[in-house]
């Protein structure tokens, strides 16, 4: 078991969870509303990170959002491949999944049938492939405990967490979702899967 400091929680959990309004700049106002959030999650102060998904761990906050929307476009890859053409292509590849569109519609996962996911995410719309993804992330925790799946929740912003409840990964093998949080993660480093 790790204990972490107060602002190294706040540091990690979005500002929306710290009921701000915009990030906060500061060490006096972060330790406030750390405080705040710790009074509400008192058990993450003693996070066992032997339980976490490692790979998400180190990702700045945008590169997390980027990686759950390249796992919820590699579990409807079948879909996507239908879905994403012409100029729908280029707007997806740019403002979706940039630089890894074609990998994802080359990869092996397009082969088969698209995971059950609560119903394909709209294709186009980044809040939903990442709530999607997150989805398929906390099902990849599987049952490592709730103060795992609070740390990660605490990661987006809590649209984008209450958007992910509209999924369902429960019909998804533990070692399924992390497969595929593992080959998001290669795509997003430039590997081939």
């Amino acid at each position: 078991m790790t204990r972490l400091s107060a602002l190294s929680i706040g540091a990690w959990a979005h500002h929306s969870w710290l009921m701000r309004e915009k990030p906060i700049r500061g060490e006096r106002a972060l330790a406030e509303a750390s405080a705040r959030l710790v009074a509400e999650y008192p058990q993450l102060t003693r996070i066992d990170f032997t339980q976490t998904l490692p790979c998400i761990g180190d990702l700045p906050r945008a590169a997390c959002a980027r990686l759950f929307r390249i796992s919820a476009a590699l579990a409807c890859s079948r879909s996507l491949r239908r879905v994403v053409a012409g100029s729908a292509h280029r707007w997806f590849a740019r403002n979706v999944a940039p630089h890894v569109l074609r990998e994802i519609q080359k990869h092996v996962r397009g082969e088969s049938d698209d995971l059950p996911v609560g119903g394909p995410p709209n294709f186009y719309d980044r809040r939903e492939l990442t709530a999607a993804g997150l989805a398929l992330s906390l099902r990849g925790l599987g049952d490592s405990g709730e103060v795992q799946h609070i740390w990660l929740r605490l990661r987006m912003p809590r649209d984008i967490v209450e958007a992910s409840a509209r999924f369902n990964a429960g019909d998804i093998t533990t070692e399924a979702a992390r497969a595929l949080i593992d080959d998001a993660r290669q795509l997003m480093r430039g590997e081939s899967c």
